[in-house]
């Protein structure tokens, strides 16, 4: 099995605005590197690759196998819950056809994994023996609206999201600075900070893990 992304997330778990609310930060941080902030953080945890192995806002993949299963009454799981819906189904016959099966030809038993079945009574065709010959294209995700991402998703990713922002910040490494004659000044991550932030993300985060 192949896993290509179709159409990636429109939206963000969090905007630039609530994310700052939920830090406590104001203009001193614009909204585009706020944006690029939890965009990444979001990459680490979300599709395919990330964390989890679930897709957070909606998404579209294409699954690519050899052949349809024939044992198991056809069942074909579905990767990267939560499954919303089926968006095409396509194959190469015998002959080495393209053809489309459509929303008849099979049913989608949600949960979580979606299980995909031939419709009942059926099964699934016959392809041609090459690699690829089968492509299921589904829709995935919590919903098409950053909100409808599980909070504690949402809660880690603004956490991940204060711990790059530090990461960012000059003199990482040391929790105070002292300058003769201006004062001291006082970062964000000293310590175990940086631990117990990283801690705290995978508690918030660990329920929704998907182990294959």
């Amino acid at each position: 099995m192949r896993l290509v992304l179709v159409t990636a997330p429109s939206a963000e778990p969090l905007t630039a605005a609530e994310a700052k609310a939920r830090l406590g930060i104001g203009a001193e941080v614009s909204d585009d590197v706020m944006n690029a902030f939890i965009k990444a953080a979001r990459q680490t945890i979300d599709g395919w690759s990330g964390w989890l192995g679930r897709a957070l806002v909606r998404q579209t993949w294409k699954m690519i196998l050899d052949r349809f299963p024939s044992d198991c009454g056809g069942e074909i799981t579905i990767p990267l819950p939560p499954t919303l819906d089926i968006a095409e189904i396509k194959y190469f016959d015998v002959d080495g056809a393209e053809q489309t099966i459509e929303a008849p030809g099979y049913f989608l038993l949600p949960g979580e994994p979606g299980r995909l079945y031939p419709a009942i009574g059926s099964t699934w065709p016959h392809t041609k023996r090459q690699p690829g010959a089968v492509e299921i294209s589904f829709i995935a995700g919590f919903g098409a609206a950053g909100s409808d991402v599980p909070e504690p998703i949402r809660n880690a990713i603004v956490l991940m999201v204060s711990n790059l922002r530090s990461l960012s910040a000059r003199n990482l490494f040391i929790s105070q600075d002292t300058v003769d004659g201006v004062g001291s000044k006082q970062y964000i991550v000293g310590g175990n900070a940086g631990a117990a932030i990283d801690a705290a993300v995978a508690s918030l985060l660990s329920t929704y893990r998907v182990f294959a």
